[in-house]
């Protein structure tokens, strides 16, 4: 039994991967390795986990079933082993977040500073992707994010609010139209999300219903939307928490403060097992109770503009 639990973590990155070369170069082990310890898993079980020759690795239905709830049985085994170390009086362990680029931003080495300091026995590894992972085979402790469709299957927990809003450089505002009302954005560069139909994008009004803009720079990538309108290369919308400290100095100025802008959450998505974990909890308050405490100092943000139900462990 110590050897197949010792073993599961191995096959999960093999069913992540679906390769033994890639999955030794995630696990910093030689190749040989990897298929020594699934070959091990094997004999355990009595069961074939993967068909494997030189050219392709694929995990068999019982690989990927015992894969799918390994994940489950290790993030339960992670939390009972959480809660009995909080229980002698220990907040310690290891936790695994993944997030979008420029969901942090500039208040990210605040937030980490103060776990530091609350929490100097967790440890903390963030992964920057623009997908969303799977929690139960990549072993993530919580995804956090501001899109989490009803249907996924995880728990949900608000962690605080991103503020939506337009932005450009004095620069760029300069010897141009004036931007008095969201239709006069035809007249100027835009900088957006990815495209939609037709080459548009919308943008959120306060009131009303979404605008469509025709973006000049579409990109997925916050900080390079940033960095486009601190050139001065046209409007942005960019969430408050990033543009906070260029505010401040007035590298860049809020357009159209009445009419654009929107309020999402940010949340984190974990596994029910990862529920009872005191660790995750106490970082996930700490968040919470930051995030709480800055929107009462930062620059007045534009009104929420609707709301949506979130579960809460």
């Amino acid at each position: 039994m110590d050897a197949l639990l010792a073993n599961l973590p191995t096959l999960l990155v093999l069913a992540r991967t679906g390769s033994l070369t890639a999955a030794a170069a995630e696990l910093g082990v030689p190749r040989s390795t990897v298929s020594r310890r699934l070959a091990r898993l094997e004999h355990d079980l009595d069961v074939v986990l993967a068909e494997r020759n030189t050219r392709t690795f694929t995990l068999t239905g019982a690989g990927r079933r015992l894969a799918a709830e390994a994940g489950v049985l290790l993030a339960n085994l992670q939390s009972i082993s959480d809660s009995v170390r909080a229980d002698a009086g220990q907040i310690r362990g290891r936790l695994r977040f993944a997030m979008p680029a420029g969901l942090g931003g500039a208040s990210i080495g605040h937030v980490l500073g103060r776990l530091q300091r609350q929490y100097p026995a967790v440890e903390i590894e963030i992964v920057v992707t623009e997908r969303r992972p799977n929690l139960v085979e990549e072993r993530f402790d919580a995804i956090i994010t501001t899109e989490a469709p009803p249907e996924l299957p995880w728990m949900r927990r608000k962690l605080g609010e991103a503020h939506f809003i337009a932005v450009a450089s004095p620069a760029y505002l300069a010897g141009r139209s004036p931007l008095t009302k969201p239709q006069d954005l035809a007249e100027h560069v835009v900088l957006s999300g990815p495209r939609g139909v037709e080459g548009l994008t919308t943008w959120p009004q306060l009131r009303g219903t979404s605008l469509l803009v025709r973006p000049w720079l579409a990109t997925n990538d916050l900080p390079l939307l940033r960095l486009s309108a601190l050139e001065g290369l046209g409007v942005a919308l960019l969430p408050m928490h990033l543009v906070f400290q260029d505010l401040a100095a007035n590298t860049l100025v809020r357009v159209l403060p009445e009419d654009i802008g929107a309020t999402l959450e940010i949340i984190a998505l974990f596994l029910p097992e990862r529920a009872r974990s005191p660790v995750l909890r106490a970082v996930f308050t700490d968040i919470a109770r930051y995030n709480a405490e800055r929107s009462t100092t930062r620059l007045t943000a534009p009104p929420r503009r609707g709301s949506a139900r979130r579960e809460t462990p």
